[in-house]
């Protein structure tokens, strides 16, 4: 209809009425453009503050279980440290051969760093990162969940060390059966390496730990396992206050 009446306004060489339908038309488009647009800013601007209070949970709970796990892997370096004053001096953990023996078993325990990122990577593989507009942060998150010190963490810390299975193996399985029942728990995947009294005898005690003690590759495989629990505690120390810096920037800036 529109046409029509423009082609009749052509033959009739009204200009001006056939200037005032172009200019209604442009207009209209334009305005269709420019709400459209906005609709699409809105839409986005929407996700990206989704994306945003999504990422500050994960980092708050990255935060939270890097103190947790930095506190659990400092008292396995704590055991760790015992079984060495043994195997090297043969200094007796707090004067005892049954905590020098749970030292030596406590130091193979293990608890991987698996960094929270299912939002980051969402973002990433669906293309949207842009939709965190500050370029600062957007920049900071993809350098956090990057190839950084948190990857080198998973790597230092996701070794399954052969002293584990070493002393796994020189230690009687009666006393291995008490230790996971009365020296360790594990609750919604929080592990947990409790003081316990001993099972045994001081004298029994006594032979398996000189058993542990007469192997110098066990010391060796002991001493290896140290410098990555080192490593890995330090790494996780520079990170730590990295994830809750990052977890209030994220927060200020989902504010806005």
């Amino acid at each position: 209809m529109l046409l029509s009446r423009i082609a009749r306004q052509l033959r009739e060489h009204d200009w001006t009425a056939v200037i005032i339908e172009i200019a209604i038309v442009v207009v209209g488009v334009f305005i269709g453009l420019q709400v459209s647009n906005w609709n699409d800013d809105r839409k986005d601007s929407v996700r990206g503050d989704e994306y945003l209070r999504r990422l500050h949970d994960e980092l708050v709970l990255d935060a939270g279980q890097l103190r947790e796990i930095s506190a659990f892997w400092s008292q396995v370096h704590d055991y760790g440290a015992a079984a060495l004053a043994y195997a090297e001096d043969g200094q007796l953990h707090e004067g005892s051969a049954w905590r020098t023996l749970l030292a030596y078993y406590q130091s193979s325990q293990v608890w991987p760093y698996r960094k929270p990122d299912v939002t980051f990577q969402e973002i990433r593989s669906s293309g949207h990162l842009a939709l965190i507009r500050n370029q600062a942060l957007r920049a900071r998150i993809a350098t956090h969940y990057g190839a950084g010190a948190g990857s080198q963490v998973v790597e230092v810390l996701g070794l399954i060390p052969k002293y584990r299975e070493s002393v796994r193996g020189m230690t009687p399985w009666h006393v291995q059966q008490y230790i996971w029942s009365h020296c360790y728990e594990a609750n919604d995947a929080r592990q947990t390496l409790k003081d316990c009294a001993s099972p045994v005898s001081e004298a029994q005690a006594t032979a398996v730990i000189e058993g542990y003690r007469r192997s110098p590759e066990l010391t060796a495989e002991l001493r290896f396992w140290m410098v990555n629990i080192n490593n890995g505690l330090t790494l996780m120390e520079g990170i730590r206050p990295e994830a809750e810096a990052l977890a209030r920037d994220v927060a200020s800036e989902a504010a806005r």
